[in-house]
């Protein structure tokens, strides 16, 4: 890497979606990038090819997460930021013993990943210029608003939005520390047209966003060296509903 270059930002949870995106805008901008994905996709060929490092792990509990971080630290001692993006999204099972394994894997991909990776990267982390360094946690607008059949989903997505504002206060002023809390973004496959639609319908805009929307608050946030604590809302106004 040319000594030039600003360290390189984390994005977590890059093998598809927004983090995939994410992750082509910021090379495209110039911005060094390790993304980490779970499983290899297309998404993730495209972007070694673009010039991403690519980092693998199933942040499936406390080893495997500190193993990650010290595979990414040996690469890369310096990080200029970090995005949590990686998310496990269902509705709730109704069987009591799935709907526990679900929170154990929930928890540990919104909650116990990005505290572990937020302290131990801490030090590593490095402005650019005379800017803070960033980390941006990834909720959603269902953190303050629950749904009932996704309970454990918006639970574990709160509490990655609440680990993000006491971060905010224990890495001040040398990194600051905002959330992105999108509302509907790409709709998934498996959404029937009528959920769509209803969900279409209670937005002010009238329409679902696109990668590019939380894209955009992003690069927002990284360019503010004066904004921490905040929760930017990328829901075309879906969580006002009409």
């Amino acid at each position: 890497m040319p000594a030039h270059n600003p360290p390189p930002i984390l994005i977590t949870g890059a093998g598809r979606n927004v983090g995939a995106h994410i992750c082509r805008r910021l090379l495209a901008e110039g911005r060094p990038v390790v993304a980490h994905y779970r499983s290899a996709t297309d998404a993730t060929d495209a972007l070694h090819q673009a010039g991403a490092d690519l980092l693998q792990a199933d942040f499936a509990g406390p080893e495997a997460i500190a193993a990650f971080a010290d595979k990414l630290l040996a690469r890369h001692p310096r990080l200029s930021g970090i995005v949590h993006n990686a998310s496990a999204f269902a509705i709730t099972a109704d069987a009591v013993d799935d709907a526990v394994a679900q929170m154990q894997a929930f928890y540990s991909v919104h909650m116990l990943a990005p505290f572990m990776l937020n302290r131990l990267l801490a030090p590593a982390l490095q402005g650019i210029g005379q800017k803070p360094a960033d980390i941006v946690h990834i909720t959603d607008i269902y953190a303050e608003n629950p749904a009932a059949e996704y309970d454990i989903y918006c639970a574990t997505k709160a509490g990655l939005q609440s680990l993000a504002i006491s971060a905010a206060k224990r890495l001040a002023p040398a990194v600051k520390v905002n959330v992105i809390a999108p509302g509907p973004i790409n709709f998934t496959e498996w959404h029937a047209a009528q959920h769509k639609q209803e969900v279409v319908a209670q937005t002010l805009l009238q329409r679902s966003g696109s990668a590019e929307a939380v894209y955009r608050a992003l690069a927002s946030i990284l360019g503010n060296d004066f904004l921490t604590g905040a929760v930017l809302a990328v829901d075309g106004g879906r969580r006002w509903g009409r």
